[in-house]
């Protein structure tokens, strides 16, 4: 799956009635993941045990790659959340729909999602020489975001977040501005969203 190399590859389903025990997860809370998740299945394990080549680095976590079968197109951010969060491990997650396919990834306290394509045409590349660096490119990856010199695949990462939290703050003024009768209400506005896109020039 994804293209990964075939060392890699493992096919484990992960019961959802042992997800729903381990974790003590309510009735609610079972029925939110049933709605939306018909199975899950660990398909690739990417490790020093099955990429040997791999530099061993100290509080490091392999990344497993799961493929979770959706009963519908799409899936709830904080549903894809949780689910990261039950899993203690680095998770690439693989959310299939019939003949499609989207990835999501939990990376610094968010989900990152691509758009839901074709399955033959989701694909990711190893990169790095550590498991951490593998992380961080995949991250990257899922998020289609492109590294830049003088900057960890982390810093893009969380500048692309402030970025895009940004323009959603500028898009919220600059409605209201225009719905503002009063002047001096109307400048205060207008003075707020030129600092706003000053911090977002900041961020390119």
């Amino acid at each position: 799956m994804l293209g990964l190399p075939q060392t890699t590859e493992v096919k484990k389903i992960i019961p959802k009635r042992d997800l729903y025990s381990k974790f003590e997860l309510n009735t609610a809370e079972q029925k939110e993941f049933d709605a939306a998740i018909r199975q899950i299945t660990i398909v690739n394990e990417i490790s020093l045990r099955t990429i040997p080549a791999l530099q061993k680095q100290e509080q490091e976590k392999a990344v497993f790659v799961l493929a979770v079968q959706l009963k519908q197109e799409g899936c709830a951010e904080r549903l894809l959340q949780r689910l990261c969060r039950l899993i203690d491990q680095r998770l690439l997650l693989a959310l299939c729909y019939e003949d499609k396919l989207q990835m999501a990834l939990y990376f610094d306290n968010r989900i990152l999602l691509n758009e839901f394509m074709p399955v033959a045409e989701q694909k990711v590349n190893l990169q790095g020489t550590s498991l951490n660096d593998i992380w961080e490119h995949l991250a990257l990856q899922v998020a289609k975001l492109t590294p830049c010199a003088g900057l960890t695949p982390a810093s893009v990462i969380a500048n692309a977040g402030r970025r895009a939290e940004t323009e959603a703050q500028i898009a919220v003024l600059t409605k209201k501005m225009f719905a503002e009768k009063q002047a001096r209400k109307k400048l205060t506005l207008r003075e707020a969203i030129n600092k706003l896109k000053k911090e977002l020039e900041d961020l390119q």
